[in-house]
């Protein structure tokens, strides 16, 4: 009898975390969605989920791990309802039947009408809407940027500017890193490449696309007193792990062939597997903004 119960327990089929038909929040690119589990088997002796995103096109349905998934509850409702806040221009859901919003949206001028031979040209130049590229934030830097995300915006907190680790410090300590770890990587000059590319990136992006609101004061003090200073030089990880939510959408729209493509979100995903594990290096700092600038927001 007892080995009888042994055999059951060893045929029985493995218990999954979701069920079929399930509800639940999906992780796509940095925010959260409600899905539908359709499907669910092993492979490689882990769960895998085939989700339909409620609202979406069904060319959106995917194999997800269970990692990427979350029970529909009130405190995950309430985790996608933060991760909403990191993102603003994204909050609003996309309508059914249509696919969901693109972070960065077409210029103007490339909605005007073209030419047959125009609109042949460039379709092999531009990369299609349905290969969105990704970047995958791992789970403890989304923590992170959920945390910076309240302590801005609920919290009214500012970064300390400039911080005493800066962007500039961090991706130059990734780049040691590399030549300490990975010698051969290190000497193909493509890790140097990436960081100034990201530094670049920083750059450009902190004015427009990496601050929240009640950040933009502090921006134009700091642009004031530091004229001739690269923002990568005075902001640090907090800002840094911003551009990793917009960087996806950027990318998309690059241009770039598939093999640079790949490469470079390669170099990226190590970069952020760095970031998770060298915390300590890293401190996240902020002040209560005082009165007078409360004031100014006004």
């Amino acid at each position: 009898h007892g080995l009888g119960t042994r055999l059951h327990l060893v045929n029985m089929p493995p218990k999954f975390k979701f069920s079929e038909g399930e509800r639940v929040l999906c992780y796509h690119g940095p925010l959260l969605y409600e899905a539908k589990v359709l499907k669910v088997q092993m492979k490689d002796k882990a769960p895998q989920f085939f989700v339909h995103y409620n609202g979406w096109s069904r060319s959106w349905d995917e194999w997800v791990p269970e990692s990427r998934a979350l029970k529909y509850n009130e405190a995950n409702l309430l985790k996608q309802k933060e991760l909403q806040g990191l993102h603003p221009d994204k909050q609003r859901r996309p309508k059914k039947r249509e696919r969901p919003k693109r972070e960065l949206e077409l210029t103007p001028s490339t909605r005007r009408k073209r030419s047959r031979h125009d609109q042949q040209e460039s379709a092999t130049r531009e990369p299609s809407p349905d290969r969105e590229v990704r970047v995958d934030i791992p789970q403890e830097l989304r923590k992170w940027l959920v945390d910076d995300w309240d302590f801005v915006t609920k919290q009214k907190q500012l970064v300390r500017i400039p911080k005493k680790v800066t962007v500039k410090d961090i991706l130059e300590k990734y780049s040691e890193h590399v030549s300490e770890s990975d010698p051969e990587k290190a000497k193909s000059g493509q890790v140097q490449e990436v960081c100034h590319g990201l530094r670049e990136y920083f750059n450009a992006m902190l004015g427009s696309q990496l601050l929240y609101k009640f950040e933009r004061p502090q921006y134009a003090d700091i642009l004031e007193s530091h004229p001739d200073t690269p923002m990568a030089e005075l902001y640090g990880v907090e800002h840094l792990l911003r551009l990793f939510i917009r960087i996806g959408a950027m990318l998309t729209f690059a241009g770039m062939d598939e093999d640079s493509l790949s490469l470079l979100l390669s170099h990226i995903h190590d970069f952020l597997k760095f970031l998770e594990s060298s915390q300590d290096l890293f401190t996240m700092e902020y002040d209560a903004a005082p009165q007078e600038y409360h004031r100014r927001m006004t």
